[in-house]
């Protein structure tokens, strides 16, 4: 299964679902999305894992660049709806510390 990518706007967020797996062949589109995104001005994203069954190396390396570039266009990035596997490689990885929608976005460890 690919990667499908949606975009809504509400109430100043924009919020990218994404439905399928993210790899090594799916990263680039979500990459893409997310950098026109913040580089549209704006100011909070959110990406929706919900319907995301299978997230590998290249996928995280999406969502920390991402939240790295985010950040520096005084922007925020977060992730919400991450369960089973794709919860899982967050939280092993540590990530889930400032991607995972309520974790601390000030750059301090640990969640609010």
């Amino acid at each position: 299964m690919g990667l499908a990518l949606h975009t809504t706007r509400q109430d100043g967020r924009a919020t990218i679902a994404a439905r399928g797996s993210i790899d090594l062949h799916s990263s680039d589109e979500l990459r893409a999305r997310l950098t026109e995104l913040v580089d549209a001005g704006e100011r909070e994203v959110v990406v929706d894992l919900t319907a995301v069954d299978f997230c590998d190396s290249s996928g995280l390396n999406v969502l920390v660049r991402a939240y790295k570039h985010a950040r520096a266009q005084n922007a925020t990035l977060t992730v919400t709806g991450a369960y089973g596997r794709v919860e899982n490689v967050l939280r092993t990885t540590g990530l889930d510390r400032f991607l995972i929608g309520g974790a601390a976005t000030d750059g301090s460890p640990g969640r609010q």
